[in-house]
């Protein structure tokens, strides 16, 4: 009887008995770009369920008592505390803080109990932990202390856990034992080392061999005489040697910590049963299955963020489980299955508190927003399962593999991980922040169509990350005229705004060579070069100088640099979390130096600003269009120096496509770029000046674009992303060229009234279009003129103008705006962010056409 009430009550033994099939989910196809698709509201609508999904668990607790327990649980399966837990870590997830009055009460009642049974003292613990609150401490250590006290050995070897008073453990009671003990080491409580390496062999030695495929292996709910393959189960053993890994964070790699080498690059002794087990969960992978398919549900996103993999075979797990558990969702915003008649009786569709938690787990910890992407590169191992779709594949399928089973691209496998834990206390005040890899092999990238859209979603990471040892395969001959799809996909997540950041593992030459290529072959104007003093990466926060890593390079494209490369060592020191500072002002050795560094390189690409949701989609500009329709609008930006490419080359290019997109606007994408002399620029009517060097005009260049303001044409200038004393000096440049070009005028302020009281008609066409310039984001000088501000900030718009005839011809900001529409973030940019510039630009171009 009790046995029943606690497997039908909880939802948290459900990995029972269960006979897998084959996988019946193939992940669906995106949505064609160009066509109306869900992609740009996705976020919403999960940002919207979530939102519902804590309205309900608000909603339905026990507001007397703070708790949200039912008699089967309560009484007859001692469980008390057990539902009250779940719901209150899904609320904690859900960005609810410890102060919010219904987790407050929920704390009250879970801070006076004492659970019996493994599932809810695990949950307890990690309810506790998520609170980030030292006051519990103690209990969380208490907590460590009864999991390992009611562990079950057996001839000196981990047997698992179970109910209390069981001597046989289950793969369901572990995994939540395990979960729990790695929540209680994220708060800062010790685990002995003894008890990570016992689980470790626990999940080892427990694996069952899959006799339809060598290259997999499942576990079971028991080990004691079940032969039945569970798919949950076998999520909760591969996640619980991730989490062995993490928690014994022990390197096997005997790095040098002079140079960064590792003697024993890519070795991992324990890394066969996870291959294995990462295998089978691919080749099987299954949302509906399981006495619970919620609690599978959850299990699935633990594996999935835990060991960083974006697409699990070739199913982009976290994408297709929101449309799924979306669609679920009830008018009150509970979560309940009712898709199969026999799962009426069970727990997925009575006991709505337990699916809205677990559902709520799976939606808000996978939203988790992801800093790095880190690039997969390497061959097929069989070509015919790159060309078919259906095939089922992971990254221990595609990658060629040395005797030792070493992946060239993946010798670090905590390298990002730590960076990220390291970033997110130093930078962004601990928000919670994740990493990926990103396998686009596993992905049937045909077109360029698809290419863009994928391309699309990588950009809601902004830094992607490559390393690793000897020649990068898809990196083709300088003679070849066509890159390939991997070049093609970086080139475009470069120029759409994100971050690269490339390092020879071990300071491998072949490596580097190959990278130097890569760099020729998708920036042929670009070229590598020594990261100079003066760059902004050193002084974004101190600790670091050029002495200590003089080998740094960099490539800068237009405004802004757009990669970092190291040829010497650094991903060693990130894969040992013991090198990273405790104070990040003052690292002690060349390993903490290391974590500083790539602290920096973060804080320079992200402006330090947090990623958007994962999920976020960037919908991508096409390729320029052949042939400009007379009626189109067709903007010129003047090239006055001969930088190649000129800065934000396509910040016109965007901003085209942003209004054709948004304002309807019959545009060109092409980018046109001219010098001030030439004579075609009175084709143009909207001419664009953004520079960082200071202005030089000729007579005959002066001359021209006076004419084109004097017949119709008007002028946006902007100073673009430099230091401090570049933009100063361009400022004043481009005022001296004014004050000689109109002697009898002057750049004044726009206000957003005129003198006569009435708006403006450069806001008032802006208020029309939906554009508020009232309220932008913007970086500008310090309170003491030396530099930029930490942070953007809200400001009203600050534009500056010359009118001829009761029209502004030229409208300047001196903060930049063509950088910040390339997608450029440095925290060293006096300039908007991207959004503001988009809409401060559209607002020009449409006074322009309607004044």
């Amino acid at each position: 009887m009790t046995r029943s009430l606690l497997v039908v009550a909880l939802a948290l033994a459900v990995g029972l008995m269960v006979i897998v099939t084959p996988a019946q989910t193939v992940a669906q196809p995106p949505a064609q770009p160009g066509k109306a698709n869900p992609e740009a509201e996705e976020v919403e609508r999960v940002r919207k369920a979530i939102d519902k999904g804590v309205g309900y668990l608000k909603a339905t607790q026990d507001k007397k008592k703070g708790h949200w327990e039912g008699l089967v649980l309560k009484t007859l399966a001692d469980m008390d505390g057990g539902m009250t837990a779940l719901a209150t870590l899904a609320l904690l997830n859900c960005g609810l803080t410890k102060d919010d009055q219904t987790v407050k009460e929920a704390l009250k009642y879970l801070e006076n109990l004492e659970p019996s049974k493994t599932y809810v003292r695990a949950l307890q613990t990690m309810v506790f932990a998520e609170t980030r609150d030292p006051k519990y401490q103690p209990k969380i250590a208490k907590n460590v202390d009864w999991l390992q006290k009611t562990a079950i050995f057996r001839g000196g070897k981990l047997e698992g856990w179970s109910y209390p008073g069981g001597d046989r453990g289950d793969n369901s009671n572990t995994q939540y034992a395990v979960l729990a003990l790695y929540a209680a080491k994220t708060a800062g409580v010790k685990i002995d080392s003894d008890l990570w390496e016992a689980v470790q062999e626990y999940y080892s030695r427990t694996q069952k061999p899959d006799a339809r495929n060598p290259k997999g292996g499942y576990w079971t709910y028991t080990n004691y005489g079940d032969k039945h393959a569970s798919f949950s189960m076998s999520v909760a053993g591969t996640c619980g040697l991730w989490i062995a890994r993490m928690g014994l964070d022990k390197s096997e790699q005997q790095l040098n910590e002079a140079t960064g080498v590792a003697a024993k690059c890519g070795f991992y002794s324990q890394d066969d049963a996870l291959a294995k087990g990462m295998f089978w969960v691919a080749t099987n992978f299954n949302f509906n299955e399981g006495k619970s398919f919620f609690y599978n549900y959850y299990g699935i996103e633990r594996l999935g963020r835990l060991s960083g993999q974006r697409f699990i075979g070739k199913m982009d797990w976290y994408r297709e489980g929101c449309e799924r558990l979306v669609k679920m969702q009830k008018p009150d915003g509970s979560f309940l299955y009712t898709g199969n008649e026999v799962r009426k009786t069970g727990i997925d569709s009575g006991y709505p508190a337990i699916t809205t938690s677990f559902a709520l787990l799976f939606l808000s910890k996978g939203r988790t927003p992801v800093l790095i992407s880190k690039f997969a590169w390497g061959n097929y191992r069989k070509a015919e399962a790159a060309k078919n779709e259906q095939a089922v594949l992971t990254e221990y399928d595609v990658d060629d593999q040395t005797p030792a089973k070493i992946v060239n691209w993946n010798r670090k496998h905590s390298d990002c991980r730590n960076l990220v834990d390291f970033a997110s206390r130093e930078i962004f005040e601990n928000a919670p922040l994740s990493w990926q890899v990103y396998d686009m092999r596993l992905q049937n990238l045909t077109t360029q169509d698809k290419i863009d859209f994928e391309v699309g979603y990588l950009l809601q990471s902004p830094l992607l990350y490559l390393n690793g040892h000897g020649k990068m395969p898809f990196v083709t001959r300088p003679t070849e005229t066509t890159l390939s799809v991997p070049e093609q996909m970086l080139k475009r997540y470069v120029e759409e705004g994100g971050f690269l950041v490339a390092e020879a593992c071990c300071g491998d030459p072949e490596f580097k060579k190959s990278f130097e290529e890569l760099v020729g072959r998708i920036f042929p104007n670009s070229t590598l070069k020594k990261l100079p003093p003066e760059h902004a990466i050193w002084q974004m926060f101190p600790g670091i100088t050029p002495a200590d890593f003089p080998d740094l390079m960099y490539i800068d494209r237009g405004c802004r640099t757009v990669a970092i490369f190291s040829p010497k060592p650094l991903a060693g020191y990130w894969e040992e979390a013991r090198f990273m500072p405790a104070d990040g002002r003052n690292p002690k050795n060349q390993g903490e130096k290391a974590f500083c560094l790539g602290r920096n390189i973060i804080a320079y690409a992200t402006g330090m600003e947090l990623p958007k949701p994962k999920l976020s989609h960037k919908t991508l500009v096409k390729a320029a269009d052949t042939g400009v329709a007379r009626s189109k609008f067709k903007p010129v930006q003047l090239r006055y120096t001969t930088e190649e490419p000129p800065p934000a080359s396509d910040a016109l290019r965007n901003l085209m496509a942003f209004l054709g997109q948004n304002a309807k606007l019959d545009v060109t994408l092409t980018s046109e770029i001219l010098q001030p002399g030439d004579d075609k620029l009175l084709m143009f009517k909207f001419m664009y000046l953004h520079g960082r060097k200071e202005i030089k005009f000729d007579e005959t260049a002066m001359d021209n674009i006076k004419s084109n303001l004097q017949t119709g044409g008007l002028l946006l200038a902007d100073a673009a992303c430099a230091d401090f004393k570049q933009w100063k000096a361009f400022d004043k440049s481009f005022r001296e060229a004014m004050a000689k070009m109109f002697p009898d005028q002057k750049l004044v302020e726009i206000s957003p009234k005129g003198s006569d009281g009435k708006d403006d008609p450069l806001f008032r066409i802006a208020k029309e279009s939906g554009i508020n310039l009232l309220s932008v984001k913007c970086r500008r000088e310090n309170a003491e003129g030396t530099g930029p501000e930490k942070e953007l900030r809200n400001y009203p718009v600050l534009l500056e103008g010359i009118k001829i005839d009761g029209r502004w011809v030229v409208i300047y900001s001196k903060y930049d705006i063509g950088c910040a529409i390339e997608g450029h973030k440095s925290a060293d940019c006096l300039g908007h962010d991207q959004q503001s510039a988009l809409s401060i630009a559209s607002a020009v171009v449409l006074y322009s056409l309607k004044r």
